[in-house]
């Protein structure tokens, strides 16, 4: 998979991992619950009435452990390939 751009969403790929840049609109950190499936991410948020779903085929296993930063609706995962 190469880096590309789904609706309100940007995917970086890189040797050892990915970094996805998502917007939800009026989402804080805490509002966010990320799940992995095999080869896959969904991003989950409720931001008040908003409900926002993402998921997002990445073509390779990722590790368990994501971080995520950002504030303001505009969040920064990373994951590491496995």
């Amino acid at each position: 998979m190469q880096s590309g751009r789904l609706s309100g969403v940007d995917i970086f790929e890189e040797t050892d991992r990915f970094t996805v840049i998502v917007e939800l609109p009026g989402a804080e950190r805490d509002d966010i619950s990320v799940h992995l499936q095999t080869n896959a991410l969904e991003i989950v948020a409720y931001a008040g009435t908003r409900e926002y779903r993402r998921h997002i085929d990445l073509g390779f296993p990722v590790k368990s452990d994501p971080v995520i930063t950002g504030n303001n609706g505009i969040f920064e995962i990373v994951l590491g390939k496995v």
